[in-house]
């Protein structure tokens, strides 16, 4: 349960943080007055700190270059770009457009304002993909033959929790 928890914490964090990346202000990614940025930046320390306890990670998520889109309710969309290493740990989170990303995910403030608030994350995450609030895909048949599993372990891993 515990891996799961951290997973879905990382998922959250690709999704608000996705496209993973540093703190750096962006043409690209304005949120219009929105704090939801720094609401999730702290999430990658706490996933940094845990990533060691969800092996399978490692496999998914090590060296992505992820693109995240958040669409927010003032009808602007906060962008992130999240780097991660060999470790699947986040080396670059700012709210910027990545480059050729390897990931592309998107999601909505109040979705990922429901996840943050809620007193299970880790149910309110599984929900989020369940309902196709939270989407992503992989660019490139290799990335897309990829997340294709990772969806997949998801959905198994979600009758465990």
């Amino acid at each position: 349960m515990g891996k799961i928890k951290y997973t879905s914490v990382f998922f959250t964090a690709v999704l608000v943080i996705a496209a993973v990346g540093g703190i750096v202000p962006s043409v690209w990614g304005t949120n219009g007055g929105s704090d939801l940025f720094e609401e999730i930046e702290p999430l990658v320390d706490v996933y940094n700190k845990n990533v060691e306890n969800i092996p399978v990670i490692k496999s998914f998520i090590g060296e992505e270059r992820i693109h995240a889109n958040i669409s927010l309710n003032n009808g602007s969309a906060l962008i992130l770009a999240i780097t991660t290493d060999k470790d699947a740990k986040v080396v670059s989170f700012t709210k910027a457009e990545i480059s050729d990303p390897t990931i592309r995910a998107y999601t909505d403030e109040n979705t990922v304002r429901t996840i943050i608030n809620s007193g299970d994350p880790v149910s309110a995450f599984q929900d989020a993909l369940n309902t196709g609030a939270i989407t992503y895909e992989g660019v490139g048949l290799g990335n897309k033959i990829k997340v294709g599993v990772m969806k997949a372990a998801l959905k198994i891993a979600g009758f465990f929790m």
